[in-house]
This record gives C-alpha cells, structure tokens and sequence, in this order.
C-alpha cells in the first residue's frame, strides 16, 4: 500500500487507474523479505507491474514507465515500527509514579 500511496502523492496517479495491479503488487511484495525489497525499485507499465532490482531499473524501459523506489519507503516503515516498538518495552504503568519519603535513620543497637 505504501508503494500505492507514493504513486498517488508523487505522480497524482488515481488509486482506480492502477486498481486491477493490485493483486500483482501485493504478490510481487509478498514473496520478497524487506531486506531485499530496500533494493528494489517498482516498476509500473500501462499494463503490467514488476519489482526488479534497482541496478536493472537504471537502463532505459521499453515503454513509459513509473518508477518508484522502494528504499525510502522501507526506511520510513522501519523506522515507525522500530519507534512504536521502543515505546512499547516499558509497557503501561499500573500505578503512576510517586514520591517516596526519606525514612529516619535508626540507629542500630548492638547486644
């Protein structure tokens, strides 16, 4: 989806011109892990869509072509889940934090 969004925000693509793709997207993702999508770059043609690596994508395409990179995209999730996961190491508080009194020293006696 977030490849979806780019094409949206970047190049004002209309989510229905690229709709009957979607299940080539999402398969085309699904079988490749992050680490290898951060070296991919989409490739979107007025009729297909490809990921392919991003030393491939720098020759010329055959047809006009949309091309969008997947590193930023992968950072940028990354880097939420990695922020939502620090916050959630400490967990919820059941009791929130109080002020503990210094209690007087007593002196110890010795038999």
């Amino acid at each position: 989806m977030a490849i979806v969004t780019e094409l949206v925000r970047d190049f004002g693509v209309r989510v229905g011109a690229v709709g009957d793709r979607f299940d080539q997207l999402f398969k085309e993702c699904g079988e490749k892990s992050w680490l290898s999508l951060e070296n991919c770059v989409a490739l979107i043609e007025a009729d297909n869509f490809r990921l392919v690596d991003a030393s491939l994508a720098r020759r010329a395409p055959d047809a006009s072509t949309l091309c969008v990179p997947c590193a930023p995209i992968i950072a940028r999730l990354r880097a939420a889940l990695t922020a939502t996961e620090v916050d959630q190491v400490q967990g919820h508080l059941q009791f929130p934090p109080t002020s503990v009194g210094m209690q007087p020293q007593r002196r110890s006696k010795r038999a």
